[in-house]
Parts: structure tokens; C-alpha cells; sequence
């Protein structure tokens, strides 16, 4: 027998009480008694505490058989069981110490750290910077986590929202997450979530959800069915998707939770609020999404459009309880930017680091392309094509100068990527001009909104750009009488230029000149093969728009250099052969060199590692994509400066309108959320309007002139966590010494708890310093586990090599010039304590705590080391402290070592609090003699020991109400603060939204229009001036949606300063005080 208690003594749980059924262990969160037939039951909620699912479940405890409960006070029973050896007994008490580092007081005793220390850098494969800390201090700051980091590209914006994520879920204070990221980024969020902090999470799309309706009939849902998930808020926003989202919000009247948790919204820039009129479908979806989470999170790099509107609006969705819409920040409402906005950039960081902490970015360098006579005649003929369709638009309404636009527009972004996929487009566009019925404007436009559909798959974008062509060949019949000479004109140029467009292979064709890939062949010269060979240390990064040109310089490249060098990524690859191309890639030794890859793949790609150089073969005409683009070499992790190559030439009048918005975008990268509406508007007199290049460029840069600083946000730039003098970096290590946490800890853990199967040792040290290699992979119930996590993929359904595991960050530093650098290793795995493997050594050596499991453990041993004179031992007992609150949270979770001396055969009083870490220092005893000795010893003073638990558990239980009750008081008075200036802020914006403000408004509207700072709501503006209608509906618009959020906010309001905040801080049931272990200290023996 191991414990006093595992006793029928204890006939009802108590909340805080650990509890074994089922054959598994948890706390119990929760009691609720009621009469039944069987006479009085008691619901019992608990919370597992093992790596299976479910996380947390509800039973009648009555019914439940082969039930046990761990009495607080059980010590091990010394007389009837040996001691531990020390190395099994250390393992025990880690995985306690490990899985309970939430302290709500003081964890030390008056030492260094604070109650309720960060400590999810423990449970993530990643070397965080102090910086990337900044924002997780920040959110467990607020009540409610609202937050927007608003970091430059490349800074590490997944790892900071995962670092926040993982330390809410340690803390149990959030289980339903939901990530929105645009649909190109769902693969890379679910992948970074796993690899770097081993959070699991289900993407939920049309697809899986006619997967779970066959599993589990119509009637499944999977935003109930699932508790982690992460989907394209382009697939949400669908009605029905929307309609059975809320359809699984609701919540029991009067609950304190809200159905969702958390919510991370990526890129949130794209669902901004429109600053007139009515908003778009994806921000009218945020606003309705929003209010069901507890928590939110949202990331842009450019947050700010240049209208303060759209950006107030974005904080108010994001806050309600700080900001409203507003066309002006107030003093007040810009003091709270602060608090909720962080925002760091690259070169300030850098300015303060050295050596530079960011690699730098070369200006673009520009590649000068000498056309063929035959090129420049194919430009000269879509030239006149333009002008021609141009002069038909503007003798026509509205409808056909839409139409000519996007015929000018698919036609003219294909010729400006390369000859082929243009000719491709030429060859349907004839198609549809000489079969088939003709297409009226209409046909045209619907054309045009399935082309800009996102898809996330290039090849059905591929399909619907040529039924567009092939529909605006359709269009032109009509004006094809007037046309005559333009088409004709393009259709020598196109065969001038060597293709057969009576064919259908024209992406097997190769054109008579193309200046643009004879460049790109010299640069891959230059770079890569200086002197014939390829270069082992280089390589390059290809992007272009359409699939088309990929085929086509795939096909070229790989004819003239072995296949084997270059590698593909579009939009819609099987998930596999991503992953596959990714990581060849990103293998120093691979044999690739080359990557080419399309826009729709480029999003959340990784390829700083072994990658500087960048070629744009096209340019996008959002400079925010071509920024996209850039930023996959250039991010966090890169280890040297970067440098991107475009196109130029004076010979063609287009491109060289693009390289000007190339260097023009480089200038103004910061400011780019501003920008890009002007960016778009040259884009369209250009290169659809065919105004003068000259003309448009001076425009362009007068307009960003004065645009420059309308985006800027008075956001917080902290870049260092050390603002009160001492960094997070020095917390963590006080944390880590309390909790005997660090890299030789982390391994001899492990080791413990596979030996309980397969004895020691378990590993063995690799080539290497600092990896070990596994000894026995297929060992008996881990075998499932390592060939899941650890296991690489060798492709085909083969089983390939288990990875070497790394303790510690060291083995993935790389020094690459003047920065140490952390590579992931394909080879290595980086164990932190979130690992399955590591998850599943913690639940295994927990067993070993609690009675019926087969493997439980005596929970005592004897060591000899340093003690105080005239002491004849000390007893170090770890205790496990817990509390739940009425919300049923635990609030209070911890281990702590108190070291009793034993004086003439009595209990002393404790001594000084001592890190987990400094009391390793002794040495195992194996002597009989000596632990019968301590035996003796710890029996004497066994009943003074539970005296002390029982009074330590009540001093407890009184300390624990008592903080809490003082930070339930604050927290109710910040919040009610709160909450009655905000209803008093949004009275006044009813109040003065009247029609004076709104005409002041227009006319300030209408002098940055004048000044070239607005276009995109030109029309409407211009359209409610003109109307008192339109007044009067912009003014009830905004009045229904203040009505809305006041509404909101008292809902809020009774919520949490009524309902949540009261059960928070309340602690129904006492402290529990569970003794994990006991180690007997007698002197001598020295420092193990």
C-alpha cells in the first residue's frame, strides 16, 4: 500500500481534489449535488490531467465504479515501501513541478519572480527574442485579451500570437480558439502552431465539412464538433457557413462565458471597415463574429489604411469597450491606441542591436532587358489595342467603359508577365471573338468577379482567366468592325513573335525572343553557376502571377539544366508535394536551386534559410503583394542581407512605369497600408487608361508625398521587455531554477519515464553535441508516439529514419556572418515541454503518483548532502497547492519544496525557501543501513508533518481568498470605470452625429480628394454631397450602428461586472495540499 488514504473515507469529492476514474487522473473543477431516484448524486466535473482526450468531462460520481480520490494530507507510507532511486524520484517531482506553474501567490517565497509568471517559451520549439515577449506581456496585462500587433513583415507575428496563445491554454484560460487567415495561409498556421508550440488544430472548410457529415450524419456541426480551428474567412463569410457558425454560438441565458474564447484574425487589414457607406461582406462577417469571443487577437502588418475611419472601426471591432468609429481620435481614445496596438519595426529594432539583429535589404536591383524588334512590335500593337478600346469606352456608359477596362486589363497584366501567357490568352480571346454568340457587358462583368475570386488554387484561376479572355473575345464582337486594324495588328505581332495559334500547346512553344528569360538565365549565371558549377551556399527565388508562365519557365529551365535543380509551388499542390517541395528547399543539402512559385503559393512561405535572392519575372500591381513576395526571404531568420531583382527597359513604356512602382514601394515600405490605394488608381490610368508614363509618375509621387504619415499609428513601439529593470529573459531563467527546468532536467525526465518500460538507458549522445539518438524506438506503448512525432517522412508510404532529439536550442545556432541564427533541423527535434513526447513522459510519470495503476511508486527517498550544524536531517517535502475558483478555472496551481529540519528528533520550523534547482546538489543513497536510519527519522515526525499540512492548507485557503477577493474588487471597479465612460463616449457620438459634422466631413474628404489623397470612395462621396437622402441615410447608419454598440456594451457589462468577474474571484471550496514527495537529506555523502 502506497497512501494513508485511497480510502472509501472520503465519500464525496471536493472541488481541487485530485481524483482518479477511468483508469485516468484529474481535478475536480466542479461538484454539484441533486436528488435523484438513486437517492442524492453528485455531478462531478473534471479536468484531466494527462495527454488524452477528452481534456475535461462531467459524470455521476456515485455510479462511476472503480473510482478513487487522493486525500490532501496522504504522505507515502514509509514502513511498508523502499525509497525511490533519486534519478525515478527527481522525474516525479519534475513532471508535478512542470505540469503546475501557475501560481496566483507569491511562488518563491520573496525571491525574484511575481505570482503567475509567463512561461509558454517552455512549451515552444523556438528561440524567442525579447522582443517577441513584448506583446505576451502585454495581453496578460488585460483583463480581456484585445490586442493588435501591427510588426513589421518578417518580425515573427505567428510566433508572438502563438507564444499568447499557448500561455492562455497554460493558464486554462481559454479552450475554443479560432484562427481566420486568408485561405492561401491555413496550411502554414496549422503547420507553425504544431511544429513550433505542438498545438493541434482542425482546418474547417466545404471539404472537411462534408467529411465530418458522413462520419456523423447532416445534423454535425463542425464549429461544435471542434475546439481548435483554424479556416479562410473568404469561406466563412458564405452565408450558409456563417449561419451555421452563430447556429453553434449559443450559450445558456446568464452563463458567464461567451461560446468562443479566443479569436485570431491574420492579415486583418482585409476585412477593415469601409470609412462610407455600407462595409464589405468580410468586415459586416467580423462584426458579427467578434462579439462571441472572450479573447481577440488581430494581425496586420499595415493597419492602417490612411482613413482614420476604417482604422477606428477596426478598433472597435477588436475593442468596443475602448473606441468607437470615429473619423477622429480624441485625446483620450489615442491614449488607449497605445494600450491595445504594438507596433515594431525592423530598423528600429536593428538601430538598437549590435550587430543589427535583421538582415538588411538591398535596394532593388534592376535588370536591363534589350527587346527584340519583335518584342517591341508586340508592345506597340496591345499599345494601339488600348488606345482603340479606350476611344470606344469613352463615347459609352458606364457599363461598356468597364468592360473595355478589364478586356484592356487580362490582356495587359499576361503580356506585361511573359510573351507565352499572353499569346495564350490572345489565342482564347479569338476564339471567343470569332465562335460562338456574343457576350453583352453584363456576361463580362461576372467574368471579372469570377477572376478576382479567391480560390487558392491556380490552376481553376487559370481555367477561369481563359473563359474570361474567351468571354471578352465574345464582347468585342460587337465593336470588332472598329477594331479591325488592332487585332490584326496583334495578331502578326503574335506570330512575329513565333507562335501558332491555331494550336493548343502554346505553352510548348517557344517565342522567337524573349529578353526577359534570356536575363533570368544571366542571373542564374551570375549567382549560381560564377564558374559553371553550381554554388552549394546559394540559391534563388522565383515569383510570377500565373501558372502559365510558371509552366512555361519550368519547362525552359529544366531543358537547359538538370530537372532535378528546380523546383515548382502553386496555389492548389497536393498538401504532400508541398510540403515535400518546401522542405527540399529549405535542405542546405538538397540539390535544388531554383524555386519558382506563383503569388498564390507565396503567402506564409518560409524561405529565408537558404535563400537571399529574389526575382520578380512580373510585378503585381498591389504593392502590398509584391511586398508580400519579398518578405519570404526577407523575415525573421534571415541570416544575410537580401537582395531583389526586377525588370527594366526604356524600350517598353509599361515596364518601365513598373519599375518605378517597384523602387517607389521599396521607398514607402513602412507606409505601404496608405499607399496602395494610390498605387492601384496609377496602375489603372497606366496600364488600362494607357495615360503617359510620365505624367502618371509624377502624379503617383506627388500623392505619396503628401499621403505619407495619414497611416501612421501612435502605436506602442516597446522592442525591450526590461522597461521595469529586469528583462523577461531573466525572469525565465528565476522560473526555470524554481522549477528545475533545463536541458540535462528535460532529458533525464524523459529518460525516467520511458524506463518505467524499458529501464536506462533510453539515449544515447549523438555526433553532436547536445542531440542524442534514441535506442530503442520501438519500445512498447511509445513506439505509436515516436513514429508520429519523430519519424521523418520518407515519401511513397515509406518509413524513414526517427530524428535525433535536442534538448536545448543549441543544436539548431547557426553563426552566418556577424548573427547566430536558429535553423529547424529535418534531423533534430527540439523537445520543450509541450512535445507529445514529452506530454505523454509527464502523464506517465504522473500515474505513478496516484494507487490502482499498477506502476505506482513508494514517493520517497534518502540522500545525503550539505546541512545545517546540529541538524540531524532535513525532510523536503513537495507540496502541490490548488484552487479552484467558482468559474470552475484553476486559478492556483503549483509546487513548492519546503525544507523542515529535524533537530533531536523533532520537526523544526521551515527554512529558508531554496530553488528547486540548488537542491540537486546531493547524493543518492544506497546503503541499507543509512535509509533505515532516515526511515526512523521520517517516522517520528510523521504526525507533526500532517499537522502542518492541515494548517499550512487553511493558512492557504484564507491567503488565497483573501488576494483574490482584493483583485476581484479592482477588477470590478476598472471594469465598471470602464464601461460608464464608454456608454457616456458612444451618447455623445449619437448626439453630435448630425448633418453639420456629417458635411464637414465630405468637405474634408473632397480636399484630400483634391490634393490626390482619395479616390475609391470618389463617386459616393460626391453622391450623398449631391443628396439630402443620402445625408440622412449616411447619418442613421452610423446612428443604428452606435445604438448597436451601446447595446452591446450593456450586455457586456451585466455580463462581466455582474456574472463573470463576482464568479472569478470568488473560491467556493477550500485549497488543496496534495504532498507529491519526500526526501530524507543527511549529512555527508557530497555534490552529485
Amino acid at each position: 500500500m502506497i497512501y494513508l488514504n485511497a480510502t472509501p473515507s472520503i465519500q464525496v469529492p471536493r472541488p481541487g481534489m485530485f481524483a482518479t476514474v477511468r483508469n485516468r487522473r484529474g481535478i475536480v473543477s466542479a461538484v454539484d449535488p441533486f436528488d435523484g431516484q438513486e437517492g442524492r448524486l453528485h455531478l462531478v466535473h473534471l479536468d484531466y490531467k494527462d495527454d488524452q482526450l477528452p481534456t475535461e468531462e462531467r459524470l455521476l460520481w456515485e455510479l462511476e465504479p472503480r473510482k478513487t480520490l487522493l486525500e490532501p494530507t496522504a504522505l507515502p507510507d514509509i514502513l511498508v515501501t523502499d525509497p525511490m532511486p533519486a534519478e525515478d524520484f527527481d522525474a516525479l517531482l519534475r513532471a508535478a513541478r512542470w505540469t503546475a506553474a501557475t501560481p496566483f501567490l507569491d511562488p518563491d517565497g520573496g525571491g525574484p519572480l511575481d505570482r503567475l509568471p509567463i512561461s509558454s517559451p517552455f512549451h515552444g520549439a523556438v528561440q524567442v527574442e525579447d522582443f517577441q515577449l513584448v506583446p505576451l506581456l502585454k495581453a496578460l496585462q488585460m483583463p480581456r485579451v484585445n490586442l493588435l500587433i501591427a510588426d513589421d513583415v518578417g518580425l515573427g507575428k505567428t510566433v508572438e500570437a502563438g507564444l499568447i496563445l499557448s500561455e492562455l491554454l497554460l493558464r486554462r484560460r481559454i479552450q475554443r480558439v479560432l484562427i481566420l487567415t486568408p485561405a492561401s495561409l491555413r496550411l502554414q498556421w496549422r503547420d507553425e502552431m504544431w511544429d513550433k508550440f505542438s498545438l493541434p488544430f482542425d482546418l474547417v472548410d466545404r471539404a472537411e465539412t462534408h467529411a465530418l457529415h458522413r462520419r456523423l450524419g447532416m445534423d454535425a456541426n463542425p464549429w461544435r464538433s471542434f475546439s481548435r480551428i483554424i479556416a479562410s474567412y473568404h469561406y466563412l463569410r458564405q452565408e450558409d457557413v456563417l449561419t451555421q457558425f452563430l447556429a453553434a454560438c449559443r450559450t445558456p441565458e446568464g452563463s458567464p462565458h461567451l461560446p468562443w474564447d479566443l479569436l485570431i484574425v491574420d492579415e486583418c487589414h482585409n476585412l477593415m471597415p469601409s470609412p462610407f457607406g455600407d462595409d464589405s461582406d468580410l468586415c459586416r462577417m467580423l462584426r458579427l463574429l467578434a462579439p462571441q469571443f472572450e479573447h481577440r487577437l488581430f494581425l496586420s502588418a499595415t493597419p492602417h489604411n490612411g482613413h482614420t475611419r476604417s482604422f477606428t472601426g477596426l478598433l472597435e471591432i477588436l475593442d468596443p469597450v475602448r473606441f468607437s468609429q470615429t473619423d477622429a481620435l480624441r485625446p483620450a481614445e489615442r491614449e488607449r491606441v497605445q494600450q491595445v496596438v504594438l507596433r515594431r519595426l525592423k530598423r528600429e529594432i536593428n538601430a538598437r542591436t549590435n550587430p543589427p539583429r535583421f538582415c538588411r535589404r538591398n535596394p532593388p536591383q534592376a535588370l536591363l532587358l534589350s527587346l527584340s524588334p519583335e518584342e517591341i512590335a508586340l508592345s506597340a500593337a496591345f499599345d494601339g489595342f488600348r488606345t482603340a478600346i479606350r476611344r470606344l469606352a469613352a463615347e459609352s456608359e458606364t457599363r461598356r467603359r468597364r468592360a473595355g477596362s478589364f478586356a484592356v486589363e487580362i490582356l495587359g497584366k499576361r503580356l506585361l508577365s511573359c510573351p507565352t501567357a499572353f499569346a495564350e490568352s490572345w489565342r482564347r480571346c479569338r476564339e471567343g471573338l470569332t465562335e460562338g454568340a456574343a457576350a453583352n457587358e453584363a456576361d463580362v462583368m461576372t467574368a471579372k468577379r469570377n477572376v478576382e475570386r479567391e480560390t487558392g488554387d491556380d490552376r481553376e484561376t487559370q481555367s477561369r482567366e481563359a473563359t474570361a479572355a474567351g468571354v471578352v473575345g465574345a464582347w468585342l464582337k460587337a465593336v470588332a468592325a472598329d477594331l479591325q486594324e488592332e487585332i490584326a495588328a496583334i495578331d502578326a505581332a503574335v506570330c512575329g513573335m513565333g507562335f501558332a495559334l491555331s494550336q493548343n500547346n502554346l505553352e510548348m512553344q517557344n517565342p522567337s525572343a524573349d529578353a526577359r528569360f534570356a536575363a533570368l538565365t544571366d542571373l542564374i549565371e551570375k549567382l549560381l553557376r560564377p564558374e559553371k558549377t553550381w554554388r552549394n551556399d546559394e540559391r534563388l527565388v522565383v515569383f510570377t502571377e500565373y501558372k502559365t508562365t510558371l509552366d512555361y519557365l519550368t519547362r525552359r529551365l529544366r531543358e537547359r539544366y538538370e530537372p532535378d535543380r528546380i523546383l515548382t509551388l502553386f496555389g492548389g499542390m497536393d498538401e504532400q508535394e508541398r510540403d515535400l517541395v518546401k522542405n527540399a528547399f529549405n535542405d542546405p543539402n538538397h540539390k535544388v536551386r531554383i524555386l519558382l512559385a506563383t503569388d498564390a503559393a507565396a503567402e506564409g512561405l518560409n524561405l529565408q534559410r537558404t535563400a537571399r535572392y529574389l526575382l520578380h519575372f512580373d510585378c503585381p500591381w498591389n504593392p502590398s503583394r509584391l511586398e508580400q513576395r519579398n518578405g519570404r526571404v526577407d523575415r525573421h531568420g534571415q541570416a544575410r542581407d537580401v537582395t531583389i531583382h526586377h525588370f527594366a527597359t526604356d524600350q517598353d513604356q509599361d515596364l518601365r512605369f513598373l519599375t518605378h512602382v517597384i523602387r517607389k514601394a521599396d521607398e514607402i515600405r513602412e507606409d505601404l497600408g496608405s499607399a496602395n490605394e494610390l498605387f492601384d488608381e496609377a496602375a489603372h490610368r497606366r496600364l488600362v487608361q494607357g495615360e503617359g508614363v510620365a505624367t502618371v509618375q509624377a502624379d503617383l509621387d506627388q500623392r505619396i508625398a503628401a499621403a505619407r504619415g495619414r497611416a501612421s499609428v501612435d502605436a506602442d513601439a516597446s522592442a525591450e521587455t526590461g522597461a521595469d529593470g529586469r528583462a523577461a529573459d531573466d525572469r525565465l531563467r528565476d522560473l526555470a531554477a524554481e522549477i528545475d527546468h533545463d536541458p540535462d532536467a528535460l532529458r533525464d525526465t524523459l529518460e525516467g519515464a520511458m524506463a518505467i518500460r524499458g529501464g536506462r538507458p533510453q539515449f544515447q549522445s549523438g555526433p553532436e553535441g547536445g542531440t542524442y539518438r534514441l535506442l530503442n524506438p520501438g519500445l512498447s506503448g511509445w513506439s505509436e508516439i515516436i513514429d508520429e512525432t519523430l519519424r521523418r517522412n520518407a515519401g511513397r508510404g515509406s518509413r524513414g529514419a526517427v530524428s535525433r532529439l535536442a534538448f536545448s536550442p543549441d543544436p539548431f545556432m547557426e553563426q552566418v556572418g556577424e548573427r547566430q541564427i536558429f535553423c529547424p533541423r529535418p534531423d533534430v527535434s527540439f523537445l520543450h515541454l509541450s512535445h507529445p513526447l514529452m506530454q505523454r513522459s509527464l502523464a506517465a510519470l504522473t500515474r505513478r503518483r496516484f494507487p490502482g495503476g499498477g506502476e505506482e511508486v513508494s514517493r520517497w527517498t534518502v540522500r545525503q548532502g550539505e546541512v545545517p550544524p546540529g541538524v540531524e536531517a532535513i525532510v523536503l517535502v513537495g507540496l502541490e497547492e490548488l484552487a479552484v475558483n467558482d468559474l470552475r478555472e484553476t486559478f492556483h496551481h503549483w509546487v513548492r519544496t519546503i525544507l523542515f529540519p529535524i533537530r533531536k528528533g523533532v520537526l523544526g520550523e521551515p527554512l529558508a525557501h531554496r530553488p528547486a534547482r540548488e537542491l540537486r546538489r546531493a547524493t543518492a543513497v544506497s546503503d541499507e543501513k543509512i535509509r533505515n536510519n532516515a526511515r526512523d527519522l521520517l517516522d517520528e515526525v510523521v504526525p507533526d508533518l500532517k499537522r502542518f499540512l492541515t494548517d499550512y492548507a487553511a493558512k492557504l485557503t484564507s491567503s488565497l481568498k483573501g488576494q483574490l477577493a482584493s483583485a476581484g474588487v479592482q477588477a470590478r471597479r476598472r471594469e465598471e470605470e470602464r464601461y460608464r465612460s464608454r456608454q457616456g463616449e458612444v451618447s455623445s457620438l449619437i448626439a453630435e452625429n448630425t448633418l453639420g459634422k456629417l458635411e464637414r466631413e465630405i468637405e474634408k474628404l473632397q480636399t484630400e480628394r483634391r490634393q490626390g489623397l482619395l479616390f475609391d470612395e470618389e463617386a459616393q462621396i460626391d453622391a450623398i454631397d449631391r443628396s439630402i437622402e443620402e445625408k440622412k441615410e449616411e447619418i442613421a447608419r452610423r446612428t443604428r450602428h452606435y445604438e448597436e454598440v451601446r447595446i452591446q456594451l450593456e450586455r457586456e457589462r451585466e455580463r462581466i461586472v455582474r456574472v463573470l468577474l463576482p464568479r472569478r474571484h470568488a473560491m467556493p471550496a477550500a485549497a488543496q495540499v496534495f504532498p507529491v514527495a519526500i526526501e530524507v537529506r543527511l549529512p555527508g555523502g557530497g555534490a552529485s
